[in-house]
């Protein structure tokens, strides 16, 4: 991959922001839902497990919401109970949206001790990577044709991660597709799931789209660090903490 102003600036931007993190030893989180204490997936990616079982999720039931309880179980399976960083990619400028969606749903925050990052809120601060952004225009949101938006898609592809076409999103359109859309449709798949009429295969999709989401969050998170730091300098960022 390349490396471009546009991502040694987002680099220094997201650890000026964020000075101790450590993208290995942050969860990576998404919610696909429609907000307002209504949420179908909870997707995570923890880093610290090996590759195979880094990725995880909860689903909400036909006939229950996704509890505090179903969380706490959770992150307990995966050992994060002790995560230090929340990573998402959200509205809401510094302070998530997503963590405000976690709290209505939950009633809480089931991270109290922990340091949510919007990687977002990195590329708002970030010129450079917007300018190559909107250069670029890779993605943009379907419905808008003039304006492209900080995507976290758009974001993937400055940093060399491409997706299947099976896992872009419906809402968007791509240069590489002459401006045809994705095939994923989300919050209608999810639902899919949920009932038990999903086939196989749109399952299976639905599992790689929230994989890609989280694992493409830490994936340039890990990319950034490696850019600004030899690796003798992450081994003892690694050994302060």
């Amino acid at each position: 991959m390349p490396v471009t102003d546009s991502k040694i600036q987002f680099a220094e931007t997201l650890f000026d922001l964020h000075p101790a993190f450590i993208p290995t030893q942050a969860l990576y989180l998404d919610l696909e839902g429609r907000q307002n204490g209504s949420e179908e997936i909870v997707s995570m990616y923890w880093p610290v497990l090996p590759g195979a079982v880094r990725f995880s999720w909860i689903k909400r039931s036909q006939t229950s919401d996704i509890g505090v309880q179903d969380m706490a179980l959770h992150v307990q399976s995966i050992k994060a109970t002790d995560a230090k960083w929340i990573v998402v990619y959200s509205g809401g400028q510094e302070l998530p949206d997503e963590r405000s969606r976690v709290v209505d749903l939950l009633g809480q925050d089931p991270f109290p001790k922990s340091e949510w990052i919007n990687l977002l809120y990195v590329v708002q601060q970030c010129r450079e990577m917007r300018r190559s952004i909107t250069e670029h225009r890779n993605v943009w949101y379907g419905a808008d044709r003039i304006q492209v938006r900080n995507s976290l898609e758009a974001l993937e592809w400055e940093f060399g991660i491409e997706r299947p076409i099976n896992i872009r999103s419906h809402s968007n359109c791509y240069r590489d597709l002459d401006g045809g859309h994705g095939e994923m449709q989300v919050l209608a798949t999810a639902q899919q799931s949920i009932s038990g009429s999903a086939t196989e295969e749109e399952e299976q999709s639905l599992r790689e789209y929230c994989e890609a989401d989280v694992r493409s969050m830490f994936e340039i998170a890990y990319t950034a660090e490696k850019l600004l730091f030899t690796q003798s300098e992450r081994q003892g960022r690694r050994r302060v903490r």
